[in-house]
């Protein structure tokens, strides 16, 4: 059978005619990974030309493979930052791991390989670079220092969830989240890559996306599922560690859950809390959150106890007989107070009398001064002693109401007891006019006695009484001068005050008489 030759009008007809085919059958922009060693680098414009090469046999006859890939400048920066390089130099003459993507390049009619990740070979390699980084956020006091349980936060209402959307490990994590309706957390997806040089960029403005996003979120959940070594060590970072390290402390808890139980990463020491695997995470979210539903439904139950307990408690506590037997009490209470002042009162009245009669008394033996300050002294034991039972009143009335109000003043029944706190309200307030009204009586009965006092002394000691108000009583040798003709110029006088005596003499005598 003859084979069909295709005719073109020319190259560029031809070459985009091949290009076509390329990339119907998905060859263009095909994603590769292999290994090769680096023989050189040159750097040309914004381009990077990686020369790796490859030896093999063919029909017994040793052969070598020569390419060259691309990578941008800025691409092999961010790698190179990656991978900890002091110079572009440092990848020649190794073998590494390289990622990219297979593009047909019309103008030479050949296939080129864009470089986007590089990874040392070997697992040695990468630990110790792990290493590397882990000392560095430890002087930066940025690695977690104690372990953390989901118990220690409130409930988990809103998460944020790290990840790639074809990621295998966010399938497990949706699946194993199994909170009940309708206490089933929101869980928003901020997409980012997981793997290779873009991993890291991609992590950080995920997490300043979160950072701004209107929504609080209560945890953020960073997950992918578990790969090769080299898979994994785009996740080990000083920046990305710093990051979520910082993020712990300003924003809310990084829950790690990246590849499997075996597998460990730089995010894995900085986070809140690690998971070995996308499934744990989300069954630990998944029963921190039932816990707290199931301690609802507790205190439910002990809420509904409770409120019967006290409706039962109401009920008691309004019975007609209750009522009465705490109404006695009242009652009771009233009487006693009453009987406790009336007693007072005689008290108060009959040391009045008492007083207001030794100062009568004592008038036979005039001395002026000892009078009048005996005097003073009696109106001072009796305002102290009216105030004093003023005082006793208001404390024993005010102490009895308040007896009688918390006898009566429990919490939901005040509308139904109204009517017996008023009426105790009534007689504590009659009580305290009649109380009031008998001091008075006996102040009065007081002042009249006093009155009649002063009286007595004017009558026996002529001017002496007006020594009650800051006056003065002359006398000469003991006889009280109570006229201008009893004295001549040159006298000498004495001179009795309301606290104490003094000398003077008489220079001028005159009378109006």
């Amino acid at each position: 059978m003859e084979e069909e030759t295709l005719e073109f009008k020319d190259l560029d007809n031809m070459l985009e005619h091949i290009r076509t085919i390329l990339a119907d059958a998905g060859l263009n922009n095909l994603r590769v990974k292999f290994p090769a060693d680096v023989t050189n680098i040159n750097v040309r414009g914004s381009y990077v030309y990686i020369n790796v090469s490859q030896d093999y046999v063919e029909r017994g006859t040793k052969r070598r493979i020569d390419l060259s890939m691309i990578s941008g400048t800025s691409a092999f920066a961010r790698m190179g930052r990656q991978l900890a390089l002091k110079s572009s130099s440092d990848l020649k003459g190794k073998k590494w791991l390289f990622e990219g993507t297979l593009s047909f390049y019309k103008p030479r009619a050949s296939f080129s390989i864009w470089i986007d990740t590089i990874a040392p070979i070997g697992e040695s390699d990468i630990a110790a670079r792990r290493r590397e980084i882990y000392l560095a956020l430890k002087a930066r006091n940025a690695l977690r220092t104690e372990e953390h349980d989901l118990a220690e936060l409130p409930p988990i209402k809103r998460i944020a969830v790290i990840s790639s959307s074809t990621a295998a490990g966010l399938g497990d994590f949706f699946s194993n989240l199994s909170v009940q309706y309708p206490y089933k957390p929101i869980v928003h997806l901020f997409e980012s890559y997981m793997q290779g040089n873009r991993t890291v960029p991609g992590i950080l403005s995920a997490l300043k996306k979160i950072a701004s996003c209107p929504v609080k979120y209560d945890v953020v959940v960073l997950t992918r599922g578990g790969g090769s070594a080299s898979d994994l060590m785009y996740f080990d970072n000083l920046d990305l560690g710093s990051a979520i390290s910082d993020f712990n402390k300003t924003y809310c808890p990084v829950l790690s859950a990246i590849g499997h139980e075996r597998d460990f990463t730089i995010p894995d020491f900085v986070a809140w809390k690690r998971f070995d695997t996308p499934t744990a995470v989300a069954r630990g979210i998944t029963e921190q959150v039932n816990e707290y539903i199931a301690s609802l439904e507790e205190f439910a139950d002990l809420l509904d106890d409770e409120m019967n307990w006290l409706f039962q408690r109401a009920w008691d506590e309004t019975d007609p007989k209750r009522l009465g037997i705490m109404s006695d009490r009242i009652e009771e209470n009233m009487s006693r107070t009453e009987h406790f002042f009336e007693d007072e009162i005689r008290v108060l009245s009959g040391t009045i009398l008492h007083r207001i009669g030794q100062a009568v008394n004592e008038l036979g033996s005039f001395n002026p001064t000892r009078y009048v300050l005996s005097i003073e002294r009696t109106m001072n034991e009796i305002l102290a002693l009216t105030e004093g039972l003023i005082n006793r009143a208001e404390t024993t009335i005010q102490r009895s109401f308040h007896y009688s109000e918390s006898q009566l003043d429990y919490a939901g029944l005040r509308n139904q007891l109204d009517r017996h706190l008023m009426n105790a309200n009534g007689q504590v307030e009659l009580l305290d006019k009649g109380i009031f009204r008998l001091i008075d009586d006996k102040i009065n009965e007081a002042g009249n006695d006093l009155d009649n006092l002063f009286n007595d002394l004017t009558l026996h000691g002529g001017y002496a009484a007006s020594l009650l108000f800051g006056g003065v009583v002359l006398k000469k040798a003991d006889r009280i001068v109570n006229s201008v003709r009893i004295v001549s110029p040159g006298d000498e006088v004495d001179c009795v005050f309301k606290d104490g005596e003094a000398k003077a003499t008489i220079d001028e005598v005159k009378s109006e008489v």
